[in-house]
């Protein structure tokens, strides 16, 4: 039987079932859904979603439907035509509104019925599907699930500095979200897990000391180094990164280092999908080049074995962590610890660590939340992030 330090083991958040709510939690009517809930969601990337075309999704354990109206507005509306219950998503756009193929009933962006061939006229007049406010920001579809009116729009700030927006593809990932957000609080994992191939290597040098601070829209975390050096990262609630990353191994450098938001967010609780989008600070003919670079990296990418195929294989043993080499190495490397501690990370019998200041920082933040939502408390009223406080490499 290991000894355990209980001096140390006092810094450590209670276990799980001590917070008798459950912290993984995002069904609709338990708390964690309904913190989930009052904020913008990212659901589906831009460039994903012609005009014209329609797309089912499942958000927080719910199914929905998502279009893009001929004037490219996207819109979210229910998952069930609320006649007899056919799938919206495989229904016609008729301008900015969607007809339902089985019996042709149309509704407009606002849900309202606004034709039905085979009833009497008037008759749709009483009759509308469920819709949800939706907007775009940054490549990325969000929309609102929450009761009363959505929190002010966008839910971050695009960086002021010239640049381009680039959307990285958007994976499903087979874990629950809040261990891929607590990985984003984990700065030391960097060293080791993406220490094959080299992928993180100039800011894995030294291993930093680790703290957090709540804030009205989050919590900033620092990882101080040896030398002075101390980053900041932002972790917006619920569940958005705010950071400054190596560019990917086949860029060569191009473009520098990229400002990116990482939104991981819950499928249902055991599945989540990874939206990305960043800020590329390249302009003119730079600019060219970073796309003509990014279309050849764009080619390598699909041209290499499907991420998910390799992280099977290396949970299998078919293959050796150290030897995997791929143009997506570290979503290759993270999707596989991260899944890999199970479809929900057993929190109940962890050892945490110094190292792991932020994660038991928005534990703590993430259960008093969930706490005054199970007892039927005002809870905290969150704010949008302010444009001036930016995520820093070092200073």
């Amino acid at each position: 039987m290991a000894l355990i330090d209980h001096e140390r083991r006092v810094a450590q958040p209670a276990p799980t079932r001590r917070y008798y709510v459950d912290l993984a939690a995002t069904k609709p009517g338990t708390p964690g859904g309904k913190f989930l809930r009052q904020f913008w969601m990212p659901v589906f990337d831009g460039d994903a979603l012609p005009v014209g075309q329609a797309k089912p999704i499942r958000i927080m354990g719910e199914n929905f439907a998502i279009y893009r109206g001929q004037s490219g507005a996207p819109q979210v509306i229910a998952y069930r035509c609320p006649h007899r219950g056919a799938q919206m998503h495989l229904g016609w756009i008729e301008g900015d509104e969607i007809r339902c193929v089985y019996h042709g009933w149309k509704y407009d962006g606002t849900g309202q019925c606004t034709e039905m061939p085979a009833e009497e006229p008037g008759y749709e007049k009483k009759v509308r599907i469920a819709t949800y406010p939706t907007r775009e920001h940054m490549g990325l579809i969000f929309a609102y699930f929450g009761k009363g009116e959505p929190p002010s729009f966008p839910p971050f700030p695009e960086p002021d500095a010239e640049g381009v927006i680039e959307l990285r593809p958007a994976i499903n990932v087979p874990c629950n979200y809040l261990q891929c957000f607590e990985n984003s609080m984990d700065e030391v994992h960097v060293a080791f897990t993406h220490a094959p191939g080299g992928s993180h290597s100039k800011i894995a040098q030294d291993l930093p000391i680790i703290s957090a601070d709540e804030t009205d829209w989050g919590m900033i975390r620092y990882g101080r180094r040896k030398d002075g050096q101390v980053r900041h990262t932002l972790h917006y609630a619920p569940n958005i990164v705010r950071v400054v990353v190596p560019p990917l191994a086949g860029m060569d450098g191009v473009g520098g280092w990229p400002e990116i938001f990482l939104c991981f967010v819950p499928v249902d609780d055991e599945n989540c999908i990874w939206f990305a989008t960043s800020k590329v600070y390249v302009t003119g003919k730079e600019a060219d080049a970073y796309w003509a670079k990014r279309a050849e990296f764009q080619k390598k990418a699909a041209q290499a074995p499907k991420v998910k195929d390799v992280v099977d294989d290396l949970w299998a043993g078919k293959l050796v962590y150290d030897d995997v080499r791929h143009p997506l190495l570290a979503r290759v490397q993270d999707i596989a610890v991260q899944a890999g501690q199970g479809r929900i990370a057993d929190r109940e019998n962890e050892f945490l660590g110094r190292s792991d200041a932020g994660i038991v920082a928005w534990r703590r933040i993430l259960a008093r939340e969930l706490r005054l939502f199970a007892e039927g408390r005002p809870t905290k009223k969150w704010k949008t992030p302010p444009a001036d406080v930016v995520p820093v490499m070092g200073a």
